[in-house]
């Protein structure tokens, strides 16, 4: 018998990608009206938006969703009482049945939320942060897991494909959103993220889980609060660069992604007891039969 291969059709394909940041707004921020060449998906995780555009004008509210059309002007802002944080994807697709999710806003149920989330955790290996600026201009990691780019663009296009068969998924039982907080993928994920801006809100919606459970089954196997834990690992990581390279202290700094030079000497003394400029000098001082620290 003669086998013949059947080519597959693609409905749509995530050809590249923008942006993917996680951030929380400032109370009464507000953004200029502006439209670009590619999709913008817009979700809120908590709180709520005022968005505006040749679409749809009014409220987005908490789990819900709206994708802005390709070089459609839009705009948004917050109330003045909420500081609501926020998934923004700017995207490019050459299919225009998205454009369905831009009249009116689509409340995501608990399946195309923890998919959601899939696309944010697979997108923080993909691309540098930070992740909060939504002006940023996200570069790629140089170093990244095999296969990154295409299981984010594949985790989107599948994301995107559900929404348009309807959000009901036989491969999931669970209807509440909840499920057992996976602790030891938490430890993991933090470790391997520690240089990154993250922030409880991120992680609890990464992990579908609230901030309190969070936090307490984190200091629970740790011993440690999430910051406790970061700031350790990148105390650890700092001593070892000024231990064993001839990184200056600026490189460190940057590499750890603090904010400044000045902010990262603060807080090594803060760990140390001394300036990482003593501790190293200190450290070639002992070498040479100096007892300093």
């Amino acid at each position: 018998m003669e086998y013949v291969s059947k080519k597959l059709s693609n409905t749509l394909s995530v050809t590249g990608i923008v942006n993917l940041h996680f951030f929380e707004f400032d109370r009464d921020f507000s953004t200029d009206e502006e439209e670009h060449p590619f999709y913008e998906l817009v979700f809120v995780n908590s709180g709520g938006l005022l968005v505006s555009s040749e679409d749809y004008t009014g409220a987005l509210k908490k789990n819900e969703l709206i994708i802005h059309r390709q070089n459609t002007a839009h705009a948004l802002r917050t109330p003045p009482d909420t500081a609501p944080s926020v998934i923004i994807i700017g995207f490019e697709c050459d299919s225009t049945l998205i454009d369905s999710f831009s009249h009116a806003p689509t409340e995501l149920d608990a399946t195309a939320i923890r998919r959601l989330a899939e696309i944010v955790k697979e997108g923080r290996g993909v691309f540098k942060p930070p992740y909060n600026v939504p002006t940023y201009d996200m570069k790629k990691k140089k170093h990244r897991q095999i296969g990154a780019e295409q299981m984010l663009r594949i985790l989107l296009e599948y994301f995107l494909i559900r929404l348009l068969r309807g959000q009901a998924s036989v491969e999931s039982t669970e209807d509440s959103g909840e499920r057992t907080l996976m602790v030891q993928e938490l430890i993991d994920y933090v470790s391997d993220n520690y240089r990154e801006k993250i922030t409880i809100d991120e992680l609890a919606f990464i992990f579908r889980t609230n901030r309190a459970t969070l936090c307490k089954e984190f200091k629970r196997a740790t011993g440690k609060t999430v910051i406790e834990f970061i700031n350790d690992k990148k105390f650890e990581v700092a001593k070892a660069k000024i231990l064993n390279t001839s990184d200056t202290f600026t490189a460190i700094s940057e590499y750890l992604n603090f904010d400044s030079i000045h902010y990262f000497t603060r807080f090594f003394k803060k760990h140390a007891g001394v300036s990482p400029r003593e501790f190293r000098n200190g450290v070639r001082r002992s070498g040479e039969g100096e007892e300093l620290f």
